[in-house]
């Protein structure tokens, strides 16, 4: 049943209660009829025996009549004509009709149909009977016509002349013996029988009565069973209709309706399952185009390369054989106008004249609302296509360009899902677009401020490294102040350098050079080391990072220490974050150290030059200050190479 249509389960519960609402009034026909048949054959054993009655009492008539007349005669009637004769004809009219009664009732449909075994054995003993007891009644016909032939004219004591003839003395118990067999074993029988026919219909009609009951009953059930059945069924699948509904709603587009079968329910649960799936397509469609889109964009992509990918996108990523972006540009032919050229395309173009599109573009344009044109507003125009539709590009809130659609026969026409798919797309062209603008005024603006912030570095630190030498050339240290200018020339070239990136190896090497300088001028108050994961030394990052980092170590943390030896430490190192692979660059010190509070004051020009820059290098970093007075500072960058700007 579970699989059944609905329509064929309500088809099948109407057959079940007229099928059953057919057998009760077919049963109630047959049993109509055979307890009528019933009835009337037991109306006829009655009407037998009342015939069987009359039989045996003419037959006691006829015995009077004939052995005592005269006084018989005054008892009964007055007749002119011989009584024993007329006696005699009646008996033999009563055994006649006896004998119709009898076969009337043993030949009845009724009587025929016993199907009980033992009264279909008492039927068979009461043929045999009844064949008996008229096998008596002939031979007692043939004895009276005897007597009447040869009496029949005596009047006065027939009996005695009777009694006196030797040949007719058997006919006394030969009466007899009929009139006990016929009366008291052939009529009894008859009578029992008859009442075990009756009782017979009376336990046939019972049993049909019951057998209606349970058909009743039976029927009942079913329907009953069916329409539970079939209620469960159809409340279980609104649930599921109800609940999918309600995911759908909530923009759900994962699951689906998990109705199966072949019924009505299981078809709307196909079109669901294809209509959410059709969405949850679109959404996963408007994803792949702009993440397609997003991935051919990079800092040297230009305008007329970014909407060369928009048209590629759409004619891999959607149903359209076609896709071309019309953008408002310099007119060749009149200097200082501009008008709609056509910067890119894609897929079968040959068959459509783009003059012909000029009125929908210019629609477009002047209301910024896109234009579908579907087969029948297209046969006129461009007979070969299904669907056509036109969308603006808005930059900076004002229509830009459009951006046109086409499909070709024979591929079906652009549904609502379609449409929805390509406007939000055309929205989301139109704003990277925009971005694209605004992106090139920021990296040109970024690099300008990234140069500025580069080339604070070099004069700051020229300037720290002569007031070093200054004290070098006070306390007489020569030699060292020529290994230090060497050192200087070293540095100077490094950081004369005009690329804007090095390595993390040559940044260790140069911050070397300057903590060398250092302990030229600080002696044993200073030390350091360096520690440098294997496979980071190649890693680029920003030039001239970690040197203002070391500086600000060395005058702020180092160098007011009292008595105390100074430690710088500069570390390079993988780490995890989120299950996601970082380096970490550190400079740490042990230095006089600050309070927390205190950090945003202390970070001048150094700390600050290298903040900004770490943050235009890698947008995605990390940059901590760790200090605590007498502890010293620690300073990390975190970043993730992938990210590298």
């Amino acid at each position: 049943m579970s699989g059944m249509r609905i329509r064929t389960k309500l088809v099948v519960l109407a057959l079940v209660f007229s099928a059953g609402s057919m057998v009760f009034a077919i049963l109630g026909v047959v049993t109509w009829n055979r307890v009528r048949g019933i009835n009337n054959a037991i109306e006829k054993g009655i009407e037998m025996q009342v015939r069987s009655r009359d039989v045996h009492s003419l037959m006691k008539d006829m015995v009077f009549d004939l052995f005592v007349p005269k006084i018989y005669g005054q008892l009964k009637s007055y007749t002119y004509s011989p009584r024993s004769n007329v006696t005699v004809r009646k008996w033999k009219s009563a055994v006649y009709d006896y004998q119709n009664a009898f076969y009337l009732f043993m030949a009845s449909q009724a009587t025929l149909k016993i199907t009980d075994q033992r009264l279909a054995d008492q039927f068979n003993t009461a043929t045999v009977m009844h064949e008996r007891a008229m096998a008596r009644l002939g031979q007692l016909e043939q004895s009276i016509s005897l007597i009447i032939e040869r009496v029949g004219s005596i009047e006065e004591d027939r009996f005695y002349e009777i009694l006196a003839d030797e040949e007719f003395i058997p006919f006394f118990a030969e009466f007899r013996d009929t009139s006990y067999y016929f009366v008291d074993s052939f009529e009894s029988y008859m009578n029992y029988f008859i009442r075990e026919f009756r009782a017979y219909g009376d336990n046939l009609q019972r049993q049909t009565y019951v057998l209606y009951g349970l058909g009743a009953l039976l029927t009942a059930l079913t329907g009953i069973s069916i329409s539970l059945l079939t209620a469960k069924d159809i409340a279980s699948k609104i649930h599921h209709v109800e609940k999918a509904f309600a995911r759908v709603a909530k923009g759900d587009f994962s699951e689906s309706m998990g109705i199966s079968g072949h019924d009505e329910f299981s078809d709307l649960a196909r079109q669901f399952n294809s209509l959410s799936h059709d969405l949850k397509a679109n959404v996963d469609n408007i994803l792949r185009l702009t993440r397609a889109v997003g991935r051919s964009i990079s800092s040297d992509t230009s305008m007329e390369g970014l909407m060369q990918n928009v048209v590629h996108t759409i004619v891999q990523e959607t149903r359209a054989d076609m896709a071309c972006i019309h953008f408002l540009g310099t007119d060749d032919e009149a200097t200082g106008r501009t008008k709609l050229k056509l910067r890119a395309s894609e897929g079968a173009m040959d068959d459509i004249d783009l003059d012909l599109l000029q009125p929908q573009l210019e629609t477009v344009m002047a209301q910024g609302e896109p234009t579908v044109l579907q087969e029948p507003q297209l046969r006129g125009l461009l007979p070969h296509l299904s669907s056509l539709m036109v969308l603006p590009f808005v930059i900076e809130k004002e229509v830009m360009g459009t951006l046109t659609v086409a499909i070709h026969h024979p591929a079906p026409a652009l549904t609502d899902l379609g449409i929805t798919r390509l406007s939000t797309f055309a929205e989301f062209a139109s704003l990277t677009l925009d971005n694209h603008f605004k992106y090139a005024e920021l990296i040109k603006k970024g690099e300008a401020e990234y140069q500025a912030l580069q080339s604070q570095v070099q004069p700051h630190f020229i300037y720290n490294v002569l007031n070093g030498f200054i004290g070098l050339n006070r306390m007489g240290e020569k030699k060292g102040l020529e290994e230090s200018i060497i050192e200087l020339k070293d540095m100077l070239r490094y950081t004369q350098d005009s690329r804007t990136e090095t390595t993390i190896a040559e940044e260790f090497s140069f911050v070397a050079n300057y903590c060398q300088l250092q302990k030229l001028r600080f002696g044993d108050r200073i030390s350091y080391s360096f520690h440098l994961e294997d496979g980071l030394g190649q890693l680029r990052i920003p030039r001239l990072i970690l040197q203002p980092l070391a500086e600000n170590a060395v005058i702020h943390g180092v160098e007011p220490l009292d008595g105390k030896a100074g430690l710088l430490e500069f570390e390079a190192f993988r780490t995890l974050e989120n299950e996601r692979p970082m380096i970490t660059l550190s400079v740490k010190d042990n230095g006089v150290g600050c309070d927390p509070g205190q950090l945003q004051e202390r970070e001048h020009i150094g700390i600050g030059n290298v903040r900004r820059r770490f943050k235009y290098a890698f947008p995605g970093g990390a940059f901590n200050v760790k200090s605590a007075p007498e502890k010293g500072t620690e300073i990390r960058m975190t970043f993730n190479e992938v990210h590298h700007s």
